[in-house]
């Protein structure tokens, strides 16, 4: 096949393939997230009992919710009028790191609301469960927003998924806030996000296939078109 045969042949099949690329800018990512006290990153909650477990979906396009259910328990509660959930985010961080926010899903003073108060849970029991939350890229330019509230929604979005910044779920309590001290709002418990196993391109299994014989037939005549063979 002669090279001119051979650079038709990729442009054409370039064409026809940018559709399934325009589809996987579609797909939904599942990051699960367990919540608990972390010593190693924020010494005053060590002994915490409370618990928490939430799931954020993420797409290309930047946007991000989350469900999440969260239990406060022992010293660290009651959860009332002087001990508030003041905020839910997204870090970044890893188990070790107190990050930026990255993205807020609600909080209230002296935090950021990032649209509106958090859910405060059942007062007899200081639980709340299945509350939704959708995220807000925190675009403020101070040193508690990620890359100073520089990086779009979209970009911080790919960063997770792409897994080039570890993230973590807080949630921050009065509480927590007040114990914390000097060293600012550590948050009370916390959890890295996790891909989960079954996320993947939405579509069936052939779907996937076809995803992935396309990069691989693509490399293949990139790689002809470089003198290899075809």
């Amino acid at each position: 096949m002669n090279l001119l045969l051979k650079s038709a042949t990729l442009i054409a099949f370039l064409a026809t393939s940018s559709v399934h690329a325009s589809d996987r800018s579609e797909v939904t990512y599942y990051f699960d997230s367990e919540l608990a006290a972390d010593p190693a990153a924020v010494p005053m909650s060590a002994g915490s009992e409370s618990t928490g477990k939430g799931t954020v979906t993420v797409k290309n396009d930047g946007t991000v919710t989350m469900d999440i259910m969260w239990v406060i328990r022992g010293e660290d509660g009651p959860i009332n009028e002087d001990n508030a959930v003041i905020g839910m985010h997204i870090h970044t961080g890893d188990e070790y790191t107190n990050g930026p926010i990255v993205f807020g899903f609600c909080g209230q003073d002296p935090l950021p609301s990032f649209g509106g108060t958090c859910q405060q849970g059942w007062s007899y029991d200081s639980a709340q469960i299945a509350t939704k939350y959708a995220g807000k890229i925190c675009d403020k330019n101070v040193k508690d927003c990620y890359n100073y509230g520089q990086t779009s929604a979209r970009e911080a979005a790919q960063l997770l998924i792409d897994g080039r910044e570890d993230m973590y779920v807080n949630i921050h309590t009065t509480k927590s806030l007040a114990a914390n001290g000097k060293a600012g709002a550590l948050g009370l418990i916390r959890g890295q996000l996790r891909l989960k196993e079954e996320s993947r391109p939405a579509g069936s299994d052939e779907d996937e296939d076809e995803w992935s014989m396309t990069s691989s037939t693509s490399r293949e005549m990139k790689s002809s078109l470089r003198g290899g063979n075809m």
